[in-house]
């Protein structure tokens, strides 16, 4: 029987590899990589998810995201090794929702068929267009025939939850196209369709070809698009739930809205980032963010080369210096020590109570040992991302819901741009709910910024 007092938490496990970069792509991925580099990689994986053996006791999972790089283009088996400790590490819900990215050209039925079976029962694969020459110009390794190909396999295999990903705002690509690419994918009734714009990311090979980005739509022609992307797929029956993201009733993605409402997720792999809330002394909470190296090499090191819970130079680091002077609040070699750990001077609570926290505390010494940046959450912090993460929702944000998180009302705290945006008839109020119009998600980054403490 489960335990009634452990916590819901989401996992994202990040598999960094891909058969080859695409244009727009910033993401921590590499190409082409070696199938040893492959298996070396998911042996430090699997490691430092065992490491998480002890805090597993207190949560059960109930979302599993398997992102990228692209899953798919990795050995099949390697992945049920993943999945193999995930299980024994951590309690997965039956009906956890767990998906896989992948792409067309590496979605083969064998494939499908085995993702099936080890559980997988979410998927979601990257289209971006039904135009082929719109494919070779982003350096898609797939044309629109590898995945209506892969699509149909999945089904095949037993899927009934899928997403499809499309990009709007393509150089080069006409109106007309970008409406064949929604009347295509939404004839095929997916499950789940994002329809994301465009962004040009800095050091990408898109951003230096000045080429292409003279081919890029304006603002307005990109609003355009997105005010036709969501009156099309609401007439074939989807719902928008989020900025970017549509589905058919019942098929919102579980993870996705974790992530937005504020839920607990721990990050597997390569860069991958994590937002828990530790159990500290005398019964108290803090919510702590912390992200893992994005270093290949400092990655494997750290979880093949090490006993797991000793530590490594941060530990001694931090021993060193360990009680020196009383006056920690104020020396520079303890602001020096919260730097090496990753952590802002000032944030959360006292320096002091920080720098303590650590003594009793297995879970906390370990993220400070393994991972950067870990971050102590202030208030305002929670307050900000409560806002607009939720703003990027369709249901918006619930006044109670912030009353009963911050024990304090919305209005006083945020009672000046609410009241500036509804006038503008950019925030619309109801009895509960405060959430974005139509006109508001078109300069929803100009709203949310105003949200910032």
């Amino acid at each position: 029987m489960m335990n009634k007092e452990t916590r819901q938490l989401s996992l994202y496990i990040h598999i960094p590899f891909c058969k080859s970069k695409c244009l727009y792509c910033d993401f921590l991925s590499f190409g082409g990589c070696r199938q040893e580099e492959q298996a070396q990689y998911v042996k430090a994986l699997c490691k430092e998810i065992s490491s998480y053996e002890e805090m597993a006791k207190t949560y059960r999972v109930v979302t599993i995201f398997i992102g990228g790089g692209t899953p798919s283009f990795m050995n099949e088996d390697l992945l049920e090794q993943i999945l193999e400790t995930v299980r024994r590490t951590f309690t997965v819900e039956e009906s956890a929702e767990i998906t896989i990215e992948g792409n067309p050209d590496s979605l083969t039925p064998d494939k499908l068929s085995m993702y099936h079976r080890i559980g997988i029962n979410r998927l979601s694969i990257g289209l971006q267009s039904a135009n082929d020459e719109m494919l070779r110009v982003l350096n898609r390794v797939h044309d629109y025939q590898q995945f209506l190909t892969a699509f149909q396999e999945a089904r095949k295999a037993g899927f009934d939850n899928i997403n499809v990903d499309i990009m709007s705002g393509l150089p080069g690509e006409s109106e007309e196209s970008y409406i064949h690419t929604l009347e295509r994918v939404a004839d095929l009734q997916p499950e789940h369709i994002s329809a994301y714009s465009l962004i040009v990311e800095d050091e990408t090979p898109l951003a230096e070809n000045e080429t292409l980005l003279a081919l890029l739509p304006t603002e307005e022609e990109d609003r355009t698009l997105y005010a036709k992307t969501k009156t099309m797929l609401m007439e074939n029956g989807y719902e928008r739930y989020e900025i970017s993201n549509y589905a058919r009733p019942g098929y919102a993605c579980r993870h996705n809205l974790r992530y937005w409402t504020g839920g607990e997720y721990l990050g597997l792999g390569l860069g991958a980032s994590s937002y828990l809330t530790v159990d500290m002394e005398n019964a108290k909470q803090e919510k702590i963010r912390f992200h893992g190296t994005e270093n290949m090499e400092e990655y494997i090191a750290r979880f093949l080369q090490s006993d797991g819970m000793q530590g490594d130079e941060y530990t001694s680091m931090y021993h060193a210096y360990e009680y020196e002077d009383e006056d920690v609040y104020g020396l520079d070699d303890a602001y020096g020590i919260y730097a090496q750990m990753g952590m802002e001077a000032g944030s959360g609570n006292s320096h002091l109570e920080q720098y303590r926290a650590y003594e009793n505390n297995a879970l906390l010494e370990f993220i400070r040992d393994y991972y950067k940046d870990l971050h102590f959450q202030k208030r305002k912090d929670e307050m900000e991302e409560f806002m607009f993460l939720g703003l990027r929702c369709r249901l918006g944000i619930s006044r109670e819901e912030f009353r009963k998180r911050f024990d304090v009302g919305i209005e006083q705290v945020y009672a000046r741009p609410i009241a500036k945006y509804t006038q503008q008839g950019l925030l619309v109020e109801g009895d509960d709910r405060i959430f974005l119009s139509d006109q508001g998600i078109d300069v929803s980054n100009t709203v949310m910024a105003e949200f910032m403490l």
